[in-house]
Parts: structure tokens; C-alpha cells; sequence
């Protein structure tokens, strides 16, 4: 029995800093990873820091936090770059090719009077977007983005997706008006009557030979792995 007991100190004793689980108490996590800082690669500690992050997260949300050792977190949030980068380079990638076939351009926006049951300040903004065919095939159907800004950039709303129907053949025009009720809250900037940045974006567009180009399913892709609980 003497004998046995030794061998256990001796394999505890073994057990490299990094293999052990990192404490759940936030205050004692942290202090234990700052203890290991030093020790770590620059790459490490970058590594470290964003899987923190995502763990706060999670923690804010009302998530547990996983029993990780410090080797496995460096693991997962390897894991976790990779994936989003694949999803980063799909997205774009989708994004110019519909790009390639869909030119949108907004225009002649203004702020005019709205029902004040959709809008506290009976404002709306009206603007009208028209998208070109600028490809080879016919077009059935385009989901646009649509993001509204400040003139400095500040982000002020979007509308995720606005489908538009056709068909649209090579080389056709469409256009479309819209209008947006304006919450005081949240864009006092346009009821003030300052002009906003509009930017329509094609995010999946749908073919008449049946062929979809769709970067909205990378967003929803890039949303659910932003939401994934570590464990």
C-alpha cells in the first residue's frame, strides 16, 4: 500500500501546469492563466485571450464553463479560427461572384411622413434600389442586405434580407422603393434630416437553370458558430 501511494505523488507531481483543468471561478481562472502567461508563445497568449473572450460570453449567457486544461483551450479556439476563417473565405467568395452578376445601387433617398402606429416620429425613410443583370443568365429571384449608416460610418440600421422576385435577364433592370419607419431612439440622425450612407449588398441570388449563389448561408453559418457553446 506504501508503495502505491508513492507512485501516486510521483504522477501528480508529474503533471505538467497546462494539462491541469482551468479553475471555473472567473477571478481564479484568471489569475491562474496569468500565472502561466509567461511561459507562453505569443501565438499561445493570443490564442488564450480570444478563447477567454468566447468563455465570458458564454458565462454572461448563463453558460457553465467547461473543465478545459489550458493545452485544450489553445486546442479548441485553434479549431474555432480555422473554421471561421473557412466560413470568412466562403463568404466572400460568394459575395463577389454574385457581385459579378447583381450591381446595386440606391438612390434618391428622403425622410417623409409615416403612420405614427409604425413610427414614434411619423418619419420614414424612403429610397428606391435598383439592381442590374450584369451577367450571362437569367435571374429569378435576389435576397439583398441592406445597411444604413451615418456619413462618418456609424451603423444606424440593416435589413437582413429583402427579397426581390423576377425574372431579370441579362443585361435587364429592376428597381424597387422602400421605406424604413424611423425610430427616435435609434435614428435621430436621419429625422434630423442628415444623409445617410445606404449600401445594398447581394447575398443569394437564385437562377432560372435552378444554380443558387448563397452567402446567407454563410452569415447564418458564421452566427451559429459565434453561438456554440464550448464544452
Amino acid at each position: 500500500m506504501a508503495c502505491a501511494c508513492a507512485a501516486m505523488v510521483v504522477i501528480a507531481a508529474c503533471t505538467r501546469t497546462e494539462d491541469k483543468p482551468l479553475p471555473t471561478d472567473p477571478k481564479a481562472r484568471s489569475e491562474f492563466i496569468d500565472a502561466q502567461r509567461a511561459k507562453l508563445t505569443e501565438q499561445s497568449r493570443s490564442l488564450i485571450d480570444r478563447f477567454l473572450a468566447r468563455l465570458k460570453a458564454q458565462e454572461a449567457a448563463g453558460g457553465a464553463a467547461p473543465t478545459v486544461s489550458i493545452s485544450k483551450a489553445l486546442e479548441l479556439q485553434r479549431a474555432y479560427d480555422s473554421e471561421l476563417a473557412q466560413i470568412q473565405r466562403q463568404y466572400q467568395d460568394r459575395i463577389a461572384a454574385a457581385k459579378a452578376d447583381v450591381r446595386v445601387e440606391v438612390r434618391e433617398q428622403s425622410v417623409v411622413k409615416e403612420d405614427l402606429a409604425k413610427s414614434a416620429a411619423g418619419k420614414a425613410l424612403r429610397y428606391t434600389v435598383d439592381i442590374t443583370n450584369t451577367g450571362n443568365r437569367v435571374i429569378e429571384r435576389v435576397a439583398l442586405r441592406i445597411e444604413i449608416r451615418e456619413a462618418a460610418g456609424s451603423y444606424l440600421a440593416a435589413i437582413p434580407l429583402l427579397e426581390l422576385k423576377g425574372p431579370l435577364n441579362p443585361g435587364e433592370a429592376g428597381r424597387t422603393i422602400q421605406t424604413l419607419p424611423l425610430n427616435p431612439n435609434y435614428q435621430a440622425y436621419l429625422i434630423a434630416g442628415h444623409a445617410a450612407q445606404i449600401i445594398g449588398v447581394p447575398v443569394k441570388v437564385v437562377y432560372a437553370d435552378g444554380a443558387t449563389i448563397d452567402a446567407d448561408a454563410d452569415l447564418n453559418s458564421l452566427r451559429s458558430l459565434s453561438s456554440r457553446k464550448i464544452e
